[in-house]
C-alpha cells in the first residue's frame, strides 16, 4: 500500500458531510443526517471544509446548476451521494458506503483532481458596484446571493442581498421550483392519530431548533435536537423521551449567550401574526414550549400560553416570505442568517403556483 492511498483511506474514516436540501427532500434529509450522526462523521459548514457532499431529494434545474457550482469547490478528496425524496434508510448506509470506497480510492480521486484543476468557473463571482453609507462615504456594494445551498438553510430558498461591508442594504426573497411534486413532510396525515400528530408537531419543532442551533454556532445541542427529533419519529413518547426533551429545551432556554445572540434579531410588532411577534428568543422560546406541550402525556395540560399542536402551520409560508425583507434590511450578514433560521419557513407547504418563483 503506497502512502498517498493509505492517507486517502485514513481519511476517509471520518469524512466531514455538507448536507444539500432539495424541495420535497426533508425525508432522505433526515436519514442522512441520523446515518451520518450515527457514524461519527460531523457536519460541513461550507463546500472548502467538506469532503462528502449529499445531495438529498430531487433538485430543479437552477437548483441542480448551484449544486453543480459548490461540487466544484469541494476539495479532494471528495465523494458526490445523491439521494431521491423517498430512499429507504438501508439505501442511505449503502450510499454513504459507497462514499468511503470512493474517498479512499486514488485513481478515482486523481480524476477527481484532474476534473478540479480544469473545470473551475468564475461565473457567479459578487458584483460590486458603489453607494453611500450612513456617513455619506461611498462604499462598495456587492451583490450576494444567500442559498440556494447552504449549511441549515431553508430547501429552495434564495436571498439575494445588496451588501455594503457585512450590512444588507436590500433583501430580495425568492423561491426555486421544485422537479416534480411531493407532500409536506412535517404536515401530519389526514389518518394520524392525535399522538401521532403532536408527536411529529414536536420533531419539526426540534428540526427548526436543530437549523437555528447550528447557525447559532452550537453544535453539540444542534446535534442532540436532531437526535430527540428522530427518536419522536421512530417511537412514541415514553417518559425517558419525555424527561430528555425537558433537559434539552431547558438546557438551551438557560443558555445566556444564545439569549444574548438572538435578542433583538428579526423583531416584528403587533400587526405580526401572533406566533411571529417579538424577536428570535421570543419565537425561538415557543419552540422549545412546543416541544415540553407536545410531548407531555396529557393533552388537556396545553394552556393558552403554551401553543398547541399545529399551531405554527397556521401562518401562511408565503406571509412569512413576505416579511424577510423587510426583516433582513439594515441586518449583518451573520444576523440575517439567524433571522431566517428562527422564521424556519417550510417552502413544500408553498402552493404549487408560489412554489415556483
Amino acid at each position: 500500500m503506497g502512502l498517498r492511498g493509505w492517507l486517502l483511506r485514513e481519511a476517509a474514516l471520518r469524512p466531514r458531510v455538507l448536507l444539500v436540501a432539495c424541495p420535497y427532500g426533508t425525508g432522505a434529509r433526515l436519514l442522512a443526517e441520523a446515518e451520518a450522526d450515527r457514524r461519527g462523521w460531523p457536519v460541513g459548514a461550507s463546500a472548502a471544509e467538506a469532503s462528502v457532499m449529499v445531495v438529498c431529494g430531487c433538485p430543479g434545474a437552477e437548483l441542480a446548476a448551484a449544486v453543480r457550482e459548490v461540487w466544484r469547490a469541494v476539495p479532494v478528496p471528495r465523494a458526490l451521494v445523491e439521494l431521491p425524496p423517498d430512499v429507504p434508510a438501508d439505501r442511505v448506509v449503502a450510499a454513504l458506503d459507497d462514499a468511503v470506497r470512493t474517498l479512499g480510492d486514488e485513481p478515482v480521486q486523481w480524476r477527481q483532481a484532474g476534473v478540479l484543476a480544469t473545470g473551475t468557473s468564475a461565473d457567479d463571482t459578487p458584483m460590486a458596484d458603489r453607494g453611500a453609507d450612513r456617513d455619506g462615504l461611498k462604499l462598495d456594494r456587492l451583490h450576494v446571493p444567500l442559498g440556494p445551498v447552504l449549511a441549515d438553510w431553508p430547501a429552495g430558498l434564495v436571498v439575494e442581498t445588496v451588501l455594503q461591508g457585512d450590512v444588507i442594504q436590500e433583501a430580495r426573497v425568492r423561491t426555486l421550483p421544485a422537479d416534480g411534486t411531493g407532500d409536506a413532510f412535517w404536515t401530519p396525515q389526514p389518518d394520524a392519530s392525535p399522538a401521532e400528530a403532536r408527536r411529529r408537531t414536536a420533531a419539526a419543532r426540534l428540526d427548526g431548533l436543530g437549523r437555528l442551533l447550528g447557525v447559532a454556532g452550537w453544535p453539540a445541542a444542534a446535534a442532540d435536537a436532531r437526535r430527540l427529533r428522530d427518536r419522536l419519529l421512530a417511537d412514541a413518547v415514553d417518559e425517558r423521551g419525555r424527561r430528555r426533551c425537558v433537559r434539552f429545551t431547558r438546557r438551551v432556554r438557560r443558555s445566556w449567550v444564545l439569549r444574548w445572540m438572538l435578542r433583538g434579531a428579526g423583531e416584528l410588532g403587533p400587526d405580526a401574526p401572533q406566533r411571529l411577534r417579538g424577536d428570535t428568543w421570543d419565537r425561538a422560546r415557543r419552540w422549545l414550549d412546543d416541544v415540553e406541550v407536545l410531548t407531555e402525556e396529557d393533552v388537556e395540560a396545553l394552556s393558552e400560553e403554551r401553543s398547541g399542536p399545529g399551531d405554527g402551520d397556521d401562518v401562511p409560508v408565503d406571509r412569512v416570505l413576505a416579511l424577510l425583507p423587510g426583516l433582513l434590511a439594515g441586518a449583518e450578514l451573520a444576523v440575517a442568517r439567524l433571522i431566517v433560521a428562527g422564521l424556519d419557513p417550510d417552502l413544500d407547504r408553498l402552493p404549487s403556483p408560489a412554489r415556483d418563483g
